[in-house]
Formats: C-alpha cells, structure tokens, sequence
C-alpha cells in the first residue's frame, strides 16, 4: 500500500488510554477530510479500539499506531514491542473470553494481518474501504 497519507501515535501501556486513541485515529482521518461515510468512521474507531486493546492487554506494554491512507483504503497497523505468537482470531459462540476482538476485525475488515514486527514483536493491521459505492 504506498499511502497518500500516514500519521503515527503511541499509546500508552494502559488500557484506559484507548479510547482516546480511538479518538485520535478518528481525528486524523477527519483532518485529512477522506471520503469516508459516518459508517466507515464508526468503523474504523471500533476495529481500532480492538487491535489497540490487544497490543495493550495481550503485551502490557505500549503500541504504536500508524494510520495510512492510499486513496481507496485506510490501513491501520498496531506494533507492539513483545515477541510471541501471532494474532489469532476465535470463532464466534466460543466459550473462550478473548479473541472476539480479532474476531470482528475478520468480519468488518476488508482485509487484516498480523506479521512480525521491526521493534521485537508484532503488527496486527486492518484495512477498509474508503470508497463509497456507486449508486
């Protein structure tokens, strides 16, 4: 994805910043006045709150957030800092107390990963549609 747009952040290893990081990701993308509809936005701050709270909760350390756009798509990536396995997600009506997050992100992403990351541990990424559909 070679993007038009990028912001980073870092959140704190604390769960309760989160929501402001949900916030913050919201604000850049409003800045950048894309062409993203109020679904789209809804969207992006809750998969960004999922991702973000498993870097967080999963790593009890911080993460930095990078949020790109390359004029059809946005792409988030969270990094954390801690080696281990790879994001996973759980399918629904598990009895299993984790993993709904990814889980979500699977079923509202246009498309996500998880890979090795450059700082030690991991990057779990999403990307959705920016484009609105064609009436």
């Amino acid at each position: 994805m070679s993007a038009l747009q990028s912001s980073c952040l870092w959140v704190p290893s604390d769960i309760s910043a989160v929501p402001s990081a949900r916030r913050e990701v919201v604000a850049i993308v409003r800045a950048w006045s894309l062409p993203l509809s109020q679904d789209t936005v809804e969207t992006l701050e809750l998969l960004t709150g999922e991702v973000i709270a498993n870097a967080v909760t999963h790593t009890g350390k911080g993460c930095r957030v990078t949020v790109s756009w390359d004029g059809a798509r946005v792409r988030l990536e969270a990094e954390d800092e801690k080696a281990g396995p790879l994001a996973e997600t759980v399918p629904a009506g598990t009895e299993e107390e984790s993993g709904r997050g990814l889980w979500l992100v699977d079923c509202l992403a246009l498309a996500w990963g998880c890979h090795p990351s450059a700082m030690g541990g991991k990057t779990v990424w999403f990307e959705i549609n920016g484009r609105q559909p064609s009436h």
